[in-house]
């Protein structure tokens, strides 16, 4: 008897469950779904722009400002006179291109004179002078590497022997 009491009560309960009818969506809800959808990605955008109108009014400007206005600031800003710190940084800015340009000049003449140099001399040597003269270089840059310790006591000596043999 309980059995079937039981089961009467679990096969009433599941009917009802079963007998509701699902509900179309409300188009006002959907209506309010996509304005939703709509005020967050508003709010993300809103958030750069007072992140950008925080880094102006903190970092260059230094006082409170209406944001609608910022293309009328950022004009003022460029047409304010220059303060006398700015006028010396251009200055050495400017002095220090103008060393840097006279070096480049010098130095460029220096390594066309070399080398032409180079030229004459290798016109008049021969090709075992030649051979001698880049043996030595190599040596030269031998001692250069072993000094800077990229290679070991070892590795210098024997490389040493075998650019000696070759003179």
């Amino acid at each position: 008897m309980k059995i079937l009491i039981m089961s009467l009560a679990l096969l009433l309960v599941s009917l009802q469950g079963f007998g509701q009818r699902k509900s179309k969506e409300d188009p006002k809800d959907a209506q309010i779904n996509s304005l939703t959808q709509k005020l967050d990605s508003v709010s993300k955008e809103l958030a750069k722009y007072v992140g950008v109108y925080d880094t102006l009014k903190k970092k260059v400007i230094h006082y409170n400002f209406d944001p609608t206005k910022t293309a009328y600031l950022i004009d003022s800003l460029k047409m304010r006179p220059m303060d006398s710190t700015y006028i010396k940084l251009s200055t050495a800015y400017a002095d220090t291109i103008l060393v840097l340009k006279k070096e480049n000049k010098t130095l460029k003449a220096y390594i066309s004179t070399t080398n032409s140099d180079l030229e004459k001399n290798k016109t008049f040597m021969t090709q075992e002078e030649i051979d001698k003269a880049k043996t030595i270089s190599s040596l030269k840059q031998l001692k250069e590497m072993f000094d800077a310790k990229i290679i070991t006591e070892a590795e210098f000596i024997a490389l040493k022997k075998k650019y000696l043999d070759k003179l």
